[in-house]
C-alpha cells in the first residue's frame, strides 16, 4: 500500500511541477523577471521539503511514536495545496480579463511538435537531468554519509556527527534563501549559460572533497547549496525562451520525465555502490568506502553536466545568444 501510495503521490506531484512551471511561463511570457519568478517558486517548493525534513519525527513524537499523525499532517498540507489552486483559478480568470494577453495558439498534444523542438533545448534537459542527478540522490544519503565518516571516532569529529542532518539540511536551506535573490541576478545579468556553467563547476570539487579528504563537509555543503540555488534559477527559465508558448507545457514535461528516469537509474546505481560495502561488513572505515565511491560517481555526473554546458554555450552563440539576454 505504501508504494502505490507514493506512486500516485509522485504522478501527482509531478504533474504539479509541470503545470507550475507552465504557469510561471504563462504569466512572464515576455521574459521580464522570469528567472526571479523560477527562484521564488523554488525557495517555497524547498521550504516545503525542508519543514517535511524537520518536522516530521517531531509530530510523529508529539502523537507517541504514531507515524501515522505525520501523514495526516501532510494530508492538511495537500488540501492547503488544493485550496490554493483553485485560489489561483479564480484569481487567473479576472486576471486574464483584466489584464489582456497577446493572442496564443491553443495548445494540443501533438508528441510530433518534439521533433520540431529547438537543439538547445535537449541540450538543456540532459543538463538537467545530470545535474539533478548529481544534487537529489546526494542529500538523500547525506545524512548517514556524514555519520558514517565523521562519526564520533575523535574528538574533532563530535560535533559534525551530533549534528549531521543539520549539516546535510544546508543544501536546502541555502537554496531557499538565495534561489529568489540568485534568479533576479540573472534576470538582470542574462548570461543564463554561463552562470549553469558556474554552478556546475561549484560541484565538481565540492563532491571531489567530500569523497577524498576528511576535512570538515560543512563548507562543502555550503558550496552545494549555492550551486542548487544558482543552476536551477538560470536553467528553468530558458526554455519559454526557446521554445514557443503554445508548447512550454510540452516541453516542461519532457524535461521533467527526462530529469527522473536519470534521478531513478542513478538512484538505483548509487545504492548499489553504497549497500556493497555497508551491507557486507560492520568495519566503519570499510563502509565509508561505499559512500566516497559514490562521490566520485557524483562527480563523473558533474563533469558530464559541466561539459554539456560548454556545449549548450557553443550552440547558443551561433543561434543568435537568445539565451545571453537580460530580461526585458
Amino acid at each position: 500500500m505504501a508504494a502505490v501510495g507514493r506512486f500516485i503521490f509522485g504522478m501527482g506531484a509531478e504533474s504539479l511541477n509541470v503545470t507550475q512551471s507552465s504557469m510561471i511561463s504563462k504569466w512572464f511570457s515576455d521574459g521580464t523577471e522570469l528567472a526571479t519568478a523560477f527562484g521564488l517558486t523554488l525557495a517555497l517548493s524547498r521550504l516545503g521539503d525542508y519543514l517535511a525534513i524537520v518536522t516530521g519525527d517531531k509530530i510523529a513524537k508529539v502523537a507517541g511514536g504514531r507515524y501515522e499523525w505525520t501523514l495526516w499532517v501532510g494530508v492538511i498540507a495537500v488540501g492547503l495545496s488544493l485550496t490554493a489552486v483553485l485560489l489561483y483559478c479564480f484569481l487567473d480568470i479576472f486576471a486574464g480579463k483584466a489584464l489582456p494577453k497577446k493572442p496564443m495558439k491553443k495548445e494540443e498534444i501533438r508528441f510530433s511538435a518534439v521533433l520540431h523542438f529547438d537543439k538547445r533545448f535537449f541540450l538543456i534537459a540532459f543538463i538537467t537531468m545530470t545535474y539533478y542527478a548529481g544534487v537529489l540522490p546526494f542529500t538523500s544519503l547525506a545524512t548517514n554519509f556524514i555519520e558514517a565518516k565523521w562519526g564520533p571516532y575523535t574528538v574533532d569529529n563530535k560535533f559534525v556527527y551530533k549534528n549531521a542532518s543539520t549539516i546535510s539540511g544546508i543544501v536546502v536551506l541555502a537554496s531557499i534563501v538565495l534561489s529568489p535573490l540568485l534568479g533576479k541576478l540573472v534576470d538582470v545579468v542574462g548570461y543564463r549559460p554561463y552562470f549553469i556553467l558556474l554552478g556546475s563547476f561549484i560541484m565538481i570539487p565540492a563532491h571531489c572533497l567530500l569523497g577524498a579528504l576528511n576535512l570538515n563537509p560543512i563548507y562543502s555543503f555550503v558550496a552545494i547549496g549555492l550551486s542548487f540555488a544558482l543552476v536551477p534559477s538560470a536553467l528553468w527559465p530558458c526554455i519559454p525562451l526557446i521554445i514557443k508558448e503554445e508548447n512550454t507545457a510540452t516541453a516542461f514535461g519532457l524535461m521533467t520525465s527526462i530529469q527522473n528516469a536519470g534521478l531513478a537509474i542513478v538512484g538505483v546505481v548509487v545504492g548499489q555502490i553504497v549497500n556493497a560495502y555497508v551491507s557486507a561488513t560492520d568495519d566503519k572505515k570499510e563502509q565509508v568506502k561505499g559512500y566516497n565511491y559514490a562521490m566520485a560517481f557524483f562527480v563523473c555526473m558533474d563533469c558530464i553536466g559541466f561539459l554539456l554546458t560548454e556545449w549548450l554555450i557553443i550552440v547558443d552563440h551561433y543561434s543568435g545568444k537568445t539565451l545571453c539576454k537580460k530580461s526585458q
